[in-house]
């Protein structure tokens, strides 16, 4: 009984034993940490200004570092190892935490008003029928479309 990971076939190289070309390690592009320590930096910051909405106790500081979290954190997975985006993940990002900040803000600013959102206070109903919804399916999709388009065969070859 052969083991299928030694098997050159199932790895994807070829009949001899040697490695696929295409996913050499050396042909790897070199790392770019610039974009990433920037990304980091920023979290730092959203980190600080929610510590200073705890300690004065302003939960709207707080509440609006979600989607600064959100925005920082998602770039910095779609980031690749040479320290570029791919298009279209980062649009969609962008385009998610933006709604997500204008149902965050619409919460907030409805939070000391009358009205009613289905029966809820509007700030809680925005919360409950739109926010929730909103980051319950979107998130998933969004990381599935990342994830998907930025994933890196050749450190993923070179981890096996």
């Amino acid at each position: 009984m052969s083991d299928h990971a030694s098997d050159p076939v199932a790895r994807g190289g070829a009949l001899d034993g040697g490695l696929d070309r295409s996913l050499d390690p050396a042909d790897a592009p070199e790392p770019d940490h610039k974009r990433a320590g920037i990304l980091i930096h920023a979290f730092v910051a959203v980190a600080a200004f929610a510590l200073l909405g705890m300690f004065t106790d302003t939960w709207q500081m707080v509440f609006i570092a979600v989607p600064l979290f959100a925005v920082i954190m998602m770039l910095l997975g779609s980031l690749h190892s040479d320290g570029s985006w791919e298009r279209v993940s980062t649009i969609a990002i962008v385009a998610y935490c933006a709604g997500l900040g204008v149902l965050v803000l619409w919460s907030i600013l409805t939070a000391s008003g009358d009205a009613v959102l289905w029966g809820l206070p509007m700030s809680m109903g925005v919360i409950f029928y739109l926010l929730w919804p909103y980051t319950a399916v979107g998130a998933g999709l969004l990381y599935a479309l990342v994830f998907d388009r930025t994933i890196d065969e050749k450190r993923l070859a070179a981890a096996a």
